[in-house]
């Protein structure tokens, strides 16, 4: 099932509270407030040493929320 999350920038609670009304019906919409503080990799590992081959993120959420104060991510379930 493809869900979408709707990020909210944390500066704008009013925008998230709003919209997290608008969309309260929608079961594949779940609107979310930015949580995230900061990169969670404290350390720079070496090349060799870093497991991860490419980066996970497709795109720029900082530059977006940064911009729009909102963004649209979508999530693919693994149950079928």
């Amino acid at each position: 099932m493809l869900r979408h999350l709707l990020i909210i920038a944390r500066r704008d609670p009013v925008m998230y509270a709003t919209t997290k009304r608008s969309f309260a019906g929608h079961t594949d919409i779940e609107v979310v407030l930015d949580r995230r503080r900061g990169e969670r990799r404290r350390q720079t590992l070496a090349i060799e040493l870093n497991r991860r081959v490419s980066e996970r993120r497709t795109m720029d959420i900082d530059a977006l929320l940064q911009r729009l104060g909102w963004v649209i991510v979508e999530q693919t379930s693994s149950e079928t």
